[in-house]
């Protein structure tokens, strides 16, 4: 069970966005260009960006992985949020392939021929906030829109500065974000349930670059506790193309032994 939770909480980094989030050494992105003046972005942009991307590949990234054991692998990310997350994790070969679609997720682990499934609400229950590609592309990309966070994932505005926002989740969660108000970006993210003051994961973001309407982040640092163990992933991203469909392959060798979890 650590092993697969290791795997899902490497997912949901990418994550979460890997966000949460999410895979991002320094990015070399495409298209990029230099970054405005935070004077001339409209304040109101600040607390409601949404980002209207249909899909974002990574078609590389370094990720290091560090809990039960610690990994350093070559990796691609795929989100389209209205229907797929998928990532890989390479050494030479594919040692991780994972996809979470909008009810249910399926994880391989190639080193032990493992086959994970199960339903989201399975995920929603170890992280306390609902796991599905458009809340992955959330967090991997730092948006921080309002409008999504409250109608969709059931977030309610409880306190908002120019330097913090606080959203009250379901079961009493509380979900933290910290601004850096000179360049108007997300600086960390952290979830915590009613029951215990160490966030049950967090997401830290730097080395931002400007895209065409967009300023993302280009480095990601999560930590993860399933109250056994810490669980720490870093992603560094180079290169992210939008709107660009790929081939979504989870198929899988009939002699892999299947875990359904529940």
């Amino acid at each position: 069970m650590k092993k697969f939770l290791s795997i899902v909480y490497y997912l949901l980094s990418i994550v979460y966005c890997i966000f949460f989030i999410t895979g991002v050494t320094a990015c070399r992105s495409h298209k990029k260009t230099a970054a405005p003046d935070p004077a001339t972005v409209e304040e109101t942009a600040f607390f409601t960006s949404c980002y209207p991307i249909e899909s974002l590949y990574v078609p590389s990234c370094r990720l290091e992985i560090s809990g039960n054991q610690s990994l350093s692998l070559s990796g691609s990310i795929y989100i389209q949020p209205d229907s797929v997350c998928f990532f890989r994790g390479r050494l030479v070969i594919d040692v991780m392939r994972g996809a979470i679609y909008r009810d249910s997720f399926v994880v391989v682990n190639y080193f032990e021929r493992i086959c994970y499934k199960g339903k989201n609400d399975y995920l929603q229950k170890i992280t306390g906030f609902p796991v599905n590609p458009e809340s992955l592309m959330m967090l991997f990309t730092a948006d921080r829109c309002e409008e999504i966070y409250r109608n969709k994932f059931n977030f309610i505005i409880a306190a908002g500065s120019a330097d913090k926002i606080l959203m009250q989740g379901q079961n009493r969660s509380l979900l933290e974000m910290n601004l850096n108000t000179g360049n108007r970006t997300v600086e960390n993210i952290a979830l915590y349930n009613s029951q215990q003051r160490q966030p049950l994961f967090s997401a830290t973001y730097s080395g931002y670059e400007r895209y065409p309407q967009f300023v993302l982040p280009t480095v990601i640092d999560i930590s993860a506790h399933d109250g056994n163990a810490p669980f720490r992933i870093k992603a560094n991203i180079q290169q992210i193309l939008f709107n660009q469909p790929q081939q979504v392959n989870m198929s899988v060798s009939s002699n892999y032994k299947v875990v359904v979890l529940e």
